[in-house]
């Protein structure tokens, strides 16, 4: 009886939480999933990899990956401390994206720790629902020097 208990608990959480509003007179929603949100340099955005714009080849793959993405006008501005215990700031630009299923979050996280290792970020703030980390990318040994596609 405890397991079916826990499985109910589950499936309850998992419903989508539009589903009282689904449809109205002259509406009817569309259950986007959950908002990642991750924030990066903007002066950094405007760099190249292979002559294309670092900018370019992130929108390129959240509108190929989820369809669209939100990012920001208005500049946000990171605050903190880095392994020298210096405090840093950046102006940054804030994007959106919104995802059905934990299945889309890795290719996400790979391509923000690319994108750290191209604009030479240590790592990229990132929140998925009501949790953040930090996405950092690996290091790569000398025989493993070079672009990543």
């Amino acid at each position: 009886m405890e397991m079916k208990g826990k499985k109910e608990v589950r499936k309850k959480r998992n419903q989508n939480k539009w589903g009282n509003l689904k449809s109205g007179r002259n509406y009817v929603l569309k259950d986007l999933g959950r908002p990642a949100v991750f924030f990066i340099p903007s002066y950094k955005l405007k760099g190249r990899v292979d002559s294309r714009a670092i900018q370019d080849g992130l929108h390129s793959f959240l509108v190929r990956n989820f369809g669209a993405f939100t990012s920001t006008l208005v500049p946000y501005f990171g605050h903190w401390k880095n392994d020298g215990a210096e405090l840093i700031y950046d102006e940054s630009c804030m994007y959106e994206v919104s995802f059905l299923g934990k299945e889309r979050i890795p290719p996400l996280l790979e391509k923000l720790a690319e994108v750290a290792e191209s604009i030479g970020e240590d790592c990229i703030y990132f929140k998925a629902g009501q949790y953040s980390c930090s996405v950092w990318p690996k290091k790569k040994t000398a025989g493993e020097k070079g672009h990543r596609t």
